[in-house]
């Protein structure tokens, strides 16, 4: 059994299981207003991805920017770059990335913000950790290109296509956010797929506290974006259920489109409704009194467990 939704394994598979999971698949139109990527009818290999509502994700101001500038994803810094997407920097240095890493939240009650969790500095307060470079993410994911989309396969057996969670890591390069890492576990918690990832473009940042890849453990790494791709390709049918928690970023940095989809965030709503969403590492202390993501980094086999671990705790009464 495991110890945070006590269920017999042999429960956590199979054509009933599968039926119990169904229930809670998203719809077309909340992966849309989510940002998931959807396909593109005049070309298999592109994308349709609602920009407007990843602005909203992002929580940045719309602004207008020139093909040669960029939005930093951690300062918000509006900064130019050259033709290699390296930014420019000045001489004086006034134009350094200094930013808290933490998270300020603002009651809409009061309107007054938490001090940054990182510092417990005022949330107007300067950035208490400054980067060596800017980086941008919110371009990288208006890109619609290179995008692959699961097929129907037969079922294994009664209906049953597979229920799995998977969870992503990925760094800053100069083209924006890229795959590093990617987890995918069975229904079982049994990790079924898992490997890092070589960016196809030089990397600005490996966002190591977040995602906990640091540069020498991609050093010799040679599996790249489309090697990920032809083995999900292969491990899922079109009627596979994906789960995860704001599974729309994982999708776009897989380039995958995918219609069977759970969304962790938007099964277990902020009280408030939308567009607040619960963190993951929020809902599993809220469910089961444990600690994931410590000290703010990401584990994905973790992150991944995490998502089953929660959507069979919504289906347990159901279990038989």
């Amino acid at each position: 059994m495991y110890p945070s939704v006590n269920i017999e394994p042999s429960l956590l598979k199979g054509p009933a299981f599968y039926k119990l999971m169904e229930k809670h698949v998203i719809s077309l139109k909340q992966q849309e207003s989510n940002g998931y990527p959807r396909p593109n009818p005049y070309n298999k290999t592109r994308a349709i991805i609602n920009s407007i509502e990843i602005e909203k994700l992002r929580s940045t101001p719309t602004v207008h920017l020139a093909s040669d500038e960029r939005i930093c994803d951690r300062c918000f810094t509006v900064y130019k770059v050259n033709s290699n997407g390296l930014a420019k920097y000045s001489s004086a240095g006034a134009d350094a990335c200094s930013y808290h890493w933490g998270r300020s939240f603002r009651n809409p009650g009061t309107n007054i913000s938490t001090p940054f969790t990182c510092c417990g500095r005022d949330s107007k307060s300067k950035g208490c950790t400054t980067a060596k470079c800017h980086v941008f993410n919110i371009e990288n994911l208006k890109n619609d290109l290179g995008f692959v989309q699961t097929t129907e396969k037969q079922p294994l057996v009664g209906g049953d296509y597979g229920v799995y969670a998977l969870d992503c890591e990925m760094c800053y390069t100069t083209e924006g956010g890229e795959l590093t890492r990617v987890s995918i576990v069975s229904s079982d918690m049994k990790i079924v797929y898992e490997t890092l990832v070589k960016p196809d473009n030089p990397v600005l940042d490996y966002n190591t506290r977040f995602s906990g890849i640091s540069e020498e453990d991609l050093r010799y790494v040679r599996t790249s974006l489309k090697d990920v791709q032809t083995v999900l390709l292969n491990l899922f049918s079109s009627k596979s259920i994906l789960i995860g928690h704001g599974l729309g970023s994982d999708l776009r940095a897989l380039r995958l489109i995918h219609d069977t989809v759970i969304d962790t965030s938007i099964v277990f709503p902020h009280t408030r409704g939308p567009p607040y969403k619960k963190g993951l590492k929020k809902l599993i202390l809220d469910h089961f009194q444990k600690h994931i993501q410590k000290d703010g980094g990401h584990n994905s086999a973790e992150d991944a467990i995490a998502c089953i671990e929660l959507m069979i705790w919504k289906v347990k009464p159901f279990l038989r």
